[in-house]
């Protein structure tokens, strides 16, 4: 997944997003979050997408709501922000705590294969997780 920003690019791979689940991160001074969420399945994998194996999905978003800046985490299967405790849907929309029903402003991104991150944008970042 990547996402570009004024002109710089961040790489976010699947492998890594599917382990940590919640990445709380700066391109070109913007904070940002992405989510990862199991089950969805691939297009591409088998001749029947019921049979195919699960990628995930990821959705990407401004971390700021009324002027402030939250840092979410993964609570058990929920995304979790820590300076008010609301749960966070893929779609970036709190349902549940003090700020149910507000919305984060959805960032475009791509989910897009490797090779062509490589060809395309080669002075992209590379996320390489927590550790």
């Amino acid at each position: 997944m990547d996402v570009s920003i004024d002109g710089v690019t961040a790489v976010f791979p699947f492998l890594t997003l599917e382990k940590e689940r919640t990445v709380n991160y700066t391109v070109n001074n913007k904070e940002l979050v992405v989510f990862f969420k199991s089950g969805t399945l691939s297009a591409l994998d088998k001749g029947s997408i019921k049979n195919s194996r699960d990628v995930g999905a990821t959705g990407v978003f401004e971390r700021a709501v009324d002027g402030q800046n939250l840092t979410f985490r993964l609570e058990g299967e929920n995304f979790v922000d820590d300076q008010t405790g609301s749960i966070w849907n893929i779609f970036g929309q709190a349902v549940e705590g003090p700020l149910s029903g507000q919305k984060l402003n959805p960032v475009v991104h791509t989910n897009i294969f490797w090779f062509a991150i490589a060809a395309f944008r080669p002075d992209a970042m590379i996320y390489q997780g927590i550790g």
